[in-house]
């Protein structure tokens, strides 16, 4: 590689790991199911939005998938953080109604769904371009950390901000994705570079539908490492739908919320960025998730404060396999259609998180909210047991 291309590609990535942050810089983050139970919707009904937040994006995922392997990759990755914008602008007029916040998940699932293929099936394909493919899960690591960055900074700053206003809150999580619609144009699609002969015979926009069923009925790996995501690591992602629900239980202070969760993402990012150097050892696949259900189960105790680091550490033990675990999925694929591929992974992922949520708020209704986090803590169990035994079939979930 030249070093006029490596220049290229460090400008590049320097640009996507900006706008991974700003995707993600909300402040909303440090309050917003908090927000929902405080304007007087019950647990229940937050657990229909979360699993409304599913729905839909099960619904827009693989066709916003297809959309970016058909069209300029640049033209969905500008449109999504300006239809994301559209939820806090819901969500600040909203006062208590159930069918805006709706509305906001909404537009939250189709910014996401334009968002996920397209920015992982755009990042490896200029890496690949640019002969660098090796190094994916490193680079793909520094991008988790970039979005946990800011996930962590959007929280530290919410927390305070709610705890003058949950309403400004709310209304300082535009700016940030406005941003990051300008950064996008200048993210060049790496198709446009290639000059692929096959691209004259790549089909109509249906075909790529065709070609991620293909991909799943060929690799054994591949739908392994989807079950593994869609059906595990989803725990701890749609626990954190909840969390605030937890700070509540265990009188953690609102000021302390932003605290709190920057902490968590702090950790979270430095632990993706390390993630890379964590390649080749099978047993963490297991290990990882196991360790952090436990965790689960000790932070469900909850009887002060101090238990939410417990909580906290459960999260971040799990960073690793999460990037080596995208990393392989991206890998295994053959990748004529990579962002219908990849949105059919995001896709199992919310099917997997619409049944977890309404079960999870179930529980926690009947027995509490703490007792709930424990109980999805048991659940790593038979887990860990299921990828002990594909992994003695020859099956790998992570590099």
């Amino acid at each position: 590689m030249s070093s006029t291309s490596g220049s290229d590609l460090r400008r590049f990535l320097g640009v996507y790991y900006a706008y991974r942050f700003l995707f993600d810089f909300m402040l909303a983050y440090a309050i917003y199911t908090a927000l929902f139970e405080l304007e007087g919707l019950s647990v229940s009904e937050i657990g229909v939005l979360l699993a409304f937040w599913s729905a839909s994006a099960i619904v827009l995922e693989m066709p916003s998938g297809a959309l970016s392997d058909h069209f300029d990759r640049r033209v969905l990755l500008v449109a999504a953080p300006l239809a994301k914008a559209l939820t806090f602008v819901c969500w600040a007029v909203a006062a208590g109604n159930f069918w805006l916040y709706g509305l906001g998940f909404l537009f939250w699932s189709l910014g996401q769904a334009l968002y996920s293929g397209s920015s992982e099936a755009l990042l490896y394909e200029r890496m690949e371009a640019d002969g660098r493919s090796g190094d994916f899960d490193k680079v793909l690591g520094r991008a988790n950390a970039a979005e946990g960055l800011g996930i962590g900074f959007g929280t530290l700053l919410g927390g305070f901000v709610a705890a003058w206003s949950f309403d400004w809150a709310i209304w300082l999580s535009i700016p940030p994705l406005l941003v990051a619609a300008v950064l996008a144009l200048v993210l060049q699609d790496a198709r446009d570079r290639a000059h692929r002969e096959e691209d004259a015979d790549a089909g109509n926009y249906l075909s790529h539908f065709v070609h991620a069923a293909r991909e799943f009925r060929q690799h054994p790996d591949l739908r392994f490492v989807t079950v593994y995501m869609a059906a595990g690591l989803i725990v701890f992602e749609l626990l954190e739908e909840f969390d605030q629900l937890y700070y509540l239980a265990a009188s953690v202070p609102v000021w302390a919320w932003g605290i709190l969760g920057a902490g968590i993402e702090g950790v979270y990012a430095l632990a993706s960025v390390h993630a890379h150097r964590l390649a080749g050892r099978p047993w963490l696949a297991w290990g990882l998730p196991l360790a952090g259900g436990i965790l689960l189960v000790l932070a469900s105790i909850g009887a002060n404060p101090w238990f939410v680091l417990l909580l906290c550490a459960a999260y971040v033990v799990i960073a690793p396999v999460t990037v080596l675990a995208e990393a392989r999925f991206q890998r295994v694929m053959e990748g004529r259609s990579r962002a219908t591929t990849t949105s059919a992974l995001v896709m199992a992922e919310n099917v997997g998180g619409i049944a977890a949520t309404l079960l999870f708020a179930w529980i926690a209704d009947r027995i509490g909210i703490l007792p709930a986090y424990g109980w999805a803590g048991v659940a790593m169990m038979p887990l860990a047991l299921w990828v002990v035994l594909g992994q003695r079939r020859g099956l790998r979930a992570t590099d």
